[in-house]
């Protein structure tokens, strides 16, 4: 069964087709791109809904939120042992 006919195409025909394949998948990863940053902030906003939640929930002034998470050492604050810290301060 006859395949078709091969198209040799020349050099500047083939750089020409790859350098509008490259210029298409620019355009595609900048939509990408431009997806992910929003998705990005979306999660921000959201995350900071819920830290916002949280301090309403618990009772706390800002101010005391503020001490409780300065006070304690970064590396403390990842912790599991002292995930409790901020609540055993109310």
């Amino acid at each position: 069964m006859p395949r078709g006919k091969v198209i040799k195409r020349s050099l500047d025909e083939q750089i020409n087709m790859l350098e509008e394949d490259i210029r298409v998948a620019q355009n595609k990863l900048a939509k990408l791109q431009g997806k992910l940053k929003d998705l990005q902030k979306q999660k921000r906003e959201e995350d900071m809904a819920d830290l916002y939640s949280l301090v309403k929930e618990s009772g706390l002034s800002l101010e005391e939120v503020r001490k409780a998470l300065t006070a304690a050492p970064a590396h403390e604050a990842h912790e599991g042992d002292n995930a409790g810290q901020v609540a055993d301060i109310a």
